[in-house]
This record gives C-alpha cells, sequence and structure tokens, in this order.
C-alpha cells in the first residue's frame, strides 16, 4: 500500500509556507559567495597599503584593515543566514513530498518547543558548527530507507524546517490529523518532550500503533534560554564545543534522565514488558520482531575517539545509522 491511502486527507489542513526551489538555490549560491568572500576580505586589508602603491612596503593601515574586515565579517555571517533560508526554502511541503515518494511515509511526532534541538554529534565538514544539524534531520536521514519522513507544522512558520516535511493543519484537528497520518505510516517516531499534547501522542499511539512500527526518542536537551539566545549560541552553547563546559553535559543528561521517567510513569501501566529503571547511554527503545522491549545500544562514529580529552562529548556523540539499523532492518 502507497503513499496513495493518505489522500485525500479527511482533515482540515491550512497553506505551506511557500515552496520556491529556484529562489532558494540562489539564495544558497548567494549565501556561499559571501562567505567566501567575507572570509578572505580581512586579507585584503592587510595587502592594501595606504598609497595603494603595490610595490610600497608601508605598513598595514589599522583603519584600512578594519574598513575590510567589518564588512567580511558580516558578510560571512549573513552569508550563513542566506544559506539557512535558502536551504528551508527549497524544502517540499509534505503533500508534495509524498507525491514524490510513493511508499507510506515514516510520521515524526514531537513537542513543538523542541523544534530546535540540536543533535550534538559535530559535523565533519568545513565550518560546520555554523549550520547545526538538528536531532530531526539526523533521523530523518537515517529513516529515508523505510519512507520519507514528514510531521505536523507549527502553524505561522514563515518557512519550512530542515528535516520531516511539514503538514499544516488549524489546531482545532491535529489530533485528527495524528490519529489519520499513524494509522497509514510505516512508523512512528516519538520525541519524548515535557508537553501535554506530546504526552497524548505518546500514550495513545501504544495502544493504535503496531509495537514493531514504534520507535521512542529520548534526546539530549540543553535549556531553551541558552540555545535561543543568539549571544548564549555564540559565546557559550555551540553543538560542537559544549562538553568543555561540563555543567551543560550535566544539564543534559539530567533533562534526559528526567523525560526517561516521566515515559516510564505514564507508558508502563500500557506495556505487559517492564521498563529499564533507566535509560543507561540508550538514546532509543523500539519492540524487536517478536514484541518484546528493548533499548537499541548507542553506536558511537569512528571518529569519536579522536575527542577523548572532551569525555561529555563522546557520551553525546552517536553514530544514528548504525544505531537505528535493527530498527529499520525490522521494517524494510
Amino acid at each position: 500500500m502507497g503513499s496513495s491511502a493518505i489522500a485525500p486527507l479527511p482533515f482540515e489542513t491550512l497553506p505551506a509556507p511557500q515552496h520556491r526551489r529556484r529562489t532558494g538555490t540562489w539564495l544558497v549560491v548567494g549565501g556561499i559567495s559571501l562567505m567566501i568572500v567575507g572570509l578572505f576580505a580581512p586579507t585584503f586589508g592587510v595587502y592594501m597599503p595606504v598609497d595603494f602603491d603595490p610595490g610600497s612596503t608601508a605598513p598595514v593601515d589599522p583603519f584600512v584593515f578594519l574598513a575590510f574586515t567589518i564588512p567580511g565579517l558580516i558578510g560571512f555571517f549573513f552569508g550563513a543566514k542566506l544559506i539557512g533560508w535558502g536551504r528551508r526554502m527549497r524544502a517540499l511541503p509534505a503533500v508534495e513530498r509524498l507525491q514524490e515518494d510513493s511508499r507510506l511515509p515514516v510520521l515524526f511526532l514531537r513537542s513543538f518547543e523542541d523544534d530546535d534541538l540540536v543533535d550534538p554529534t559535530p559535523r565533519m565538514i568545513p565550518m560546520g558548527d555554523f549550520f547545526p544539524r538538528r536531532y530531526e534531520e539526523s533521523l530523518c536521514g537515517t529513516l529515508e530507507r523505510v519512507g520519507p519522513m514528514i510531521t505536523i507544522g507549527r502553524p505561522g512558520n514563515r518557512l519550512s524546517m530542515l528535516g520531516g516535511a511539514r503538514l499544516f493543519v488549524p489546531d482545532h484537528a491535529w489530533r485528527q490529523a495524528v490519529e489519520h497520518l499513524r494509522r497509514h505510516s510505516a512508523a512512528v517516531v516519538l520525541m519524548i518532550g515535557r508537553t501535554e499534547g506530546l504526552w497524548w501522542e505518546v500514550t495513545s499511539s501504544i495502544p493504535a500503533v503496531s509495537q514493531d512500527r514504534l520507535l521512542f526518542f529520548f534526546p539530549y536537551v540543553e535549556e531553551s534560554v541558552r540555545r535561543r539566545s543568539v549571544w548564549q549560541r555564540v559565546f557559550y552553547y555551540k553543538p560542537a564545543q559544549m562538553p568543555f563546559a561540563k555543567k551543560a553535559f550535566e544539564r543534559m543528561e539530567q533533562e534526559r534522565q528526567a523525560r526517561y521517567l516521566m515515559f516510564r510513569e505514564r507508558v508502563q501501566p500500557l506495556l505487559s514488558a517492564q521498563l529499564p529503571e533507566t535509560l543507561g547511554n540508550s538514546q532509543f527503545i523500539d519492540f524487536d520482531p517478536k514484541g518484546q522491549l528493548r533499548t537499541l545500544p548507542t553506536i558511537r562514529p569512528w571518529w569519536a575517539r579522536i575527542w577523548f580529552f572532551t569525555p561529555s562529548l563522546f557520551r553525546m556523540v552517536i553514530d544514528v545509522r548504525l544505531t537505528l539499523r535493527p530498527f529499520v532492518a525490522k521494517l524494510t
């Protein structure tokens, strides 16, 4: 049964943010160009003497240097913003995504308050810290083998988010939308949070969805005031550098375990199997092919050992693809 089983949708929907693939592509190209120019702008200030004579040995004029450097820095960071806007503008809405891919989708359910959670696993690409990858993006890439990931978008967003393709519904229709989508999904992934709406999704999914299709995710969560403040992000909360401040990891681990305890308290009465007392280092719980509850052991990236000098980071990084291989293999 393909994704055609989802349409026509038996609930009210809202218009998705405008999808402009060509405009988004030009924004990405322009952003990359600005970042390159901004990166090399200080060099022009160093080699541009006061009299503009190529053969001059005059010392660097600090005013000339700043005249190149300050606009260069502004261009560099604005270029990074343009790339982010362009990528989001290229993101397909859920309906178009399902038209492109006939497989049953993977439904991703989470609290809107956790939309901005960043995967602390560093991106092994140049300047990757300027484009932090959210947990949702990591899951989307891994679960693509099962089906296209979709999720319900937050009403009012002017641009779609990266990761799961968004379907927008009014407040009065979201439960109906969840009930319909999870009936016609290859898998249902729930990122455990704290809002009551999310807890309804969790507790109602257990009897409504076959256990082999359920996956529960317990992320590392930094305080919202830290991850949403521009200054905190620049000078303190940078995903690839958090572990240098041990307290950041301790807060995130404490919140992760607290969310698991809430999950255990609310979900245990709905299960015949016994949930473990603690998560340990696992971030995922599912059911094996025989219906037995299991925690999926966390598998680290091959390069994780080079971070031995930051033990907190080593405890947080994860190779999502390898960690979720048992879950994906069960459904493919």
